[in-house]
């Protein structure tokens, strides 16, 4: 199982409707789904918002943690 914070995976159940499925799988399979959230992060002018840094924090750290 992919190791995470308790924040962390509070974040991704707001936004992963799989994410029990994701976490029996592979690490980069996870981090690909984190990923795309932060480019939903983006606005029309391709400028992080909120959303981006917050799924940047919670890819760094889950990347970190496996």
């Amino acid at each position: 199982m992919i190791k995470m914070s308790k924040k962390d995976e509070e974040f991704l159940r707001k936004h992963l409707s799989n994410l029990d499925e994701l976490r029996k799988g592979k690490v980069n399979d996870l981090l690909s789904e984190v990923y795309d959230i932060t480019l939903e992060g983006l606005d029309e002018n391709d400028d992080a918002t909120d959303l981006y840094f917050e799924a940047q924090k919670v890819y760094d750290s889950i990347y970190l943690l496996n």
